[in-house]
């Protein structure tokens, strides 16, 4: 990009006083305009005349400029416990006070001037839209000012820094298809002037975030055999997004040395890379970062305009999710599953709030000039479990991420040192209908007829509840991993089932055949499930099909590895690795089961209440892509796994000049 080859600094750029001035004014009268709209509609509000109108608007003003600022480290803590809602309250009483003093200006009650305050927002934010003050020359300002304010911590230097954008849960081919449709406008004008380049890479059996996000930010995943496992030596319930299991998974796998180890921030993320600085990062959930709770979530939700901004942009995105699922109702659309209220409310916490809160902290740390910034936007992975891969609310939330990347882009010219910015997927998602609804039967209620016992699950798994599930039920303090003592296990993580027999030890084909003869039998020949791994005591791993079976300890090219039909023949020519790499780990179940993927539909049953799913082999979900400036270079091979592509990521760091050590 431009902005690479010429660093501006912000006095280059900087608004000149006439054009501050001009924009103040307008302001205040944008305020103002909004107080007489809202002194029209509400009875407990009152303005005499308009220089009343006026003065009030610039109180509001200054309110806004000086007021809040020094009140914002007072209300922070409120803040990050009510998601902004404290703040918005706390802005409500100081408003009230604030226009009852002045002359010809009266405000009945504390709800009076709560309507007030959001109103004011609403109201300015469509002025503001019309006036066209909501410009690029608005968003330099606003850049500028925050440059200013951290140019005595900044970190001036002409060594690029290196902005990582994971766009959560969208597959190569869907990307492409958007910047064919317009719908990533953004990354399409990278492509078409040449600064970008576009290439996929392969995850590997388990095709999610947690094993993901490990390899990519540590650089290691050894032994997550899914999202969700059982500890067999324990019998604990590991869950990539509950904040215990995230933070145990980072210290089996952290050498202090991660992607963002050198400098670094981290946002949104279920681990953090080894950065100094992490906000919304499951593994660190609770920690005391850099002095203070909730760094950056609260300097966001402290001003309220922004808590109120979030707030009314949640209200919309809830209803255009009701709206959406009401259509798909009434067009009959398939596959598709009922979404329920709480579906709703989730989506916007990572549709809006979550990436408002995100996209903050990465502007303010690249006006810092910090080296490496890895953020997970997750709003497209959540609407696409629970509405589709392409459907048009998908494809809605995926434009919003791409005009978020936009801002990023044009905030490098505010930047204390030049950056690039890269954008990638940590997974895709297949489509399909889910399996219970599918087959009139969950896999967890056909294992337990299957052997006569009783199941555990993980109730996150049974409901297909997603990753934003975790920080509400962190907030409650309920992170509960007890599993009833003799009951047979079975987990979902997407298109993978998890069956664990009672005991410590891996059970044999040879043992669950005697102890449950119609188990293995009845999953090899469902028609929902594509292969199931087990381990022989006479042939070793098998992987079983419906009309055949591969044995994974053989060489690939030995005439006797496969015995009638191939089972992973539709699963892609990298499937016997990956398959023999979970094998390997401690803690693979007794049996691991991969539903059907049909290429000709190009659908999977997800064994979670999911539409669009991940976590198996079978479709796009195993295809993410990478982004990246074309003068970082990439390897001509194809990257085969997350920690491959830690590696090609620490390089580019060190590439760029950055004090990093790239693991051989």
């Amino acid at each position: 990009m431009a902005e690479h080859t010429t660093l501006l600094r912000d006095d280059e750029l900087r608004p000149g006083w006439r054009q501050t001035l001009g924009r103040s004014v307008v302001v205040v009268i944008a305020n103002a305009l909004a107080l007489w709209l809202l002194a029209a509609f509400l009875d407990g509000f009152v303005l005499d005349d308009l220089t009343s109108t006026l003065i009030a608007g610039l109180v509001i003003g200054l309110l806004n400029a000086l007021v809040w600022p020094a009140l914002a480290f007072l209300v922070v803590p409120l803040s990050v416990l009510t998601l902004g809602i404290g703040a918005i309250a706390v802005n409500a009483f100081v408003v009230g006070v604030a226009l009852d003093l002045v002359p010809g200006t009266h405000v009945d009650d504390f709800w009076t001037a709560l309507v007030i305050t959001i109103g004011l927002t609403i109201v300015t934010t469509i002025v503001s839209r019309l006036m066209a003050i909501d410009d690029d020359a608005w968003f330099d300002e606003h850049m500028a000012h925050r440059a200013r304010r951290r140019r005595k911590h900044a970190t001036t230097t002409e060594v690029p820094g290196i902005v990582f954008v994971q766009v959560d849960g969208v597959a190569e081919v869907v990307l492409r298809r958007a910047l064919a449709s317009g719908d990533a406008p953004t990354l399409h004008s990278w492509l078409t002037r040449g600064s970008h380049a576009l290439t996929s890479w392969e995850t590997q059996w388990s095709s999610q975030t947690g094993v993901s996000q490990c390899g990519i930010l540590h650089g290691s995943n050894d032994g997550m055999p899914a999202f969700r496992w059982v500890e067999r030596s324990t019998g604990t319930l590991m869950v990539s997004n509950r904040p215990a299991s995230a933070a145990e998974i980072e210290r089996r796998h952290s050498d202090g040395n991660g992607l963002l180890a050198h400098n670094g921030s981290s946002y949104g993320n279920l681990f953090s890379g080894d950065a100094e600085r992490a906000v919304l990062t499951m593994s660190g959930a609770g920690r005391i970062k850099e002095g203070r709770i909730g760094a950056g979530y609260g300097r966001y939700f402290a001003r309220p305009s922004n808590a109120v901004r979030s707030l009314v942009a949640a209200v919309v995105d809830f209803t255009r999710d009701r709206r959406a699922a009401r259509d798909q109702r009434r067009r009959d659309v398939q596959p598709r599953i009922e979404r329920s209220i709480v579906d709703s409310l989730l989506r916007v916490f990572t549709t809006v709030i979550s990436r408002d809160v995100c996209v903050n902290g990465i502007l303010a740390d690249m006006a810092e000039g910090r080296a490496a910034i890895y953020v997970d936007l997750l709003g497209y992975d959540e609407v696409s479990h629970h509405s589709g891969t392409e459907r048009a609310d998908t494809l809605g939330v995926l434009r919003d991420i791409d005009r978020q990347i936009g801002r990023i882009e044009r905030a490098i010219r505010w930047a204390p040192r030049p950056y690039h910015i890269v954008v990638l997927s940590d997974h895709g998602q297949t489509q399909g209908e889910p399996f219970a609804h599918k087959y009139g039967e969950s896999l967890e209620a056909m294992v337990s007829r299957l052997t006569g016992r009783s199941t555990a699950v993980d109730p996150d798994s049974e409901a297909g509840k997603t990753e934003s599930t975790a920080w509400f039920r962190s907030a409650r303090g309920d992170d509960d991993h007890e599993l009833s003592d003799g009951s047979v296990t079975v987990l979902g993580s997407g298109g993978i089932g998890l069956v664990y027999l009672p005991g410590k030890a891996r059970w044999t084909l040879e043992q669950i055949e005697e102890r449950y003869p119609d188990l293995v039998a009845e999953l090899q020949a469902h028609p929902g499930i594509g292969f199931v791994l087990v381990k022989s005591s006479a042939h070793g791993a098998v992987v079983l099909g419906p009309t055949g079976r591969r044995f994974l300890d053989r060489p690939a090219d030995d005439p006797g590895a496969v015995e009638g039909d191939d089972p992973l023949a539709a699963y892609g020519p990298s499937a016997v690795r990956q398959v023999s790499e979970v094998d390997a780990y401690e803690h693979v179940a007794d049996l691991m089961i991969n539903s059907t993927y049909d290429p000709e539909t190009n659908e999977l049953p997800a064994f979670e209440h999911q539409v669009g799913s991940h976590g198996a082999l079978g479709g796009p979900q195993t295809h993410p892509f990478v982004m990246h400036p074309v003068e970082l270079p990439m390897a001509d091979d194809t990257i085969h796994s997350a920690p491959e592509l830690h590696k090609v990521l620490k390089g580019w760091l060190a590439h760029v000049g950055q004090p990093v050590t790239v693991r051989p």
